[in-house]
């Protein structure tokens, strides 16, 4: 029988949005939901973690849920979004995901099952997926325009071209070349230690 999910998306402040959809759907079409209720651009690179009841993440690729591969050497046995329906696994209420919404600048929702329900005859009327809760304004995502532009704007950060160029450093060149380090001392060779 098909089922019915309910994830809770959250972050540690004060925004949720709780998104039901079919168990059949797939990963993309969480992102898709997502991103909608935060209107969001949803062409940005974004990926799900499996976490496990501590929202602790294990990096092996088999927990990564991708939109696409950006590596496909290193990146070969991560799932991708659109391939994965939610029910990959028994969906159980607590399952946990890590949701990376900016990947630029490691930021991400807590996902979580809250409820699993049979589909009604009620569901039969309702397009999926659903936004049935909201709270909180989403975090403003941050877009690569943005950090370009936080880039160029601060004077904080250096300009690695200066460095091209390699600087002696005066206490170190020809050191002991002559016999004399580079404070004037002289050593003995036949010194015996």
């Amino acid at each position: 029988m098909q089922k019915i999910i309910k994830y809770k998306v959250s972050d540690d402040a004060e925004f949720v949005r709780e998104i039901e959809l079919k168990d059949d759907s797939s990963f993309k079409d969480l992102h898709t939901a997502i991103q909608k209720a935060c209107k969001y651009d949803p062409s940005l690179i974004t990926m799900f973690y499996i976490a496990d009841e501590n929202w602790e993440v294990d990096d092996e690729p088999e927990n990564e849920i991708l939109l696409e591969r950006m590596d496909e050497k290193t990146q070969q046995d991560c799932r991708l979004m659109e391939d994965t329906p939610l029910n990959f696994v028994k969906v159980e209420k607590g399952q946990k995901y890590l949701y990376m919404y900016d990947l630029l600048s490691e930021r991400c929702f807590f996902v979580e099952v809250v409820d699993v329900r049979n589909f009604t005859k009620k569901d039969e009327k309702t397009k999926f997926p659903k936004c049935t809760f909201a709270e909180g304004l989403p975090p403003q995502q941050i877009e690569m325009d943005d950090l370009e532009e936080e880039f160029e704007e601060n004077p904080n950060i250096e300009d690695f071209d200066e460095f091209d160029e390699e600087e002696e450093n005066p206490y170190y060149d020809n050191e002991f070349e002559d016999g004399y380090d580079e404070f004037g001392g002289g050593y003995n060779d036949d010194y015996n230690y």
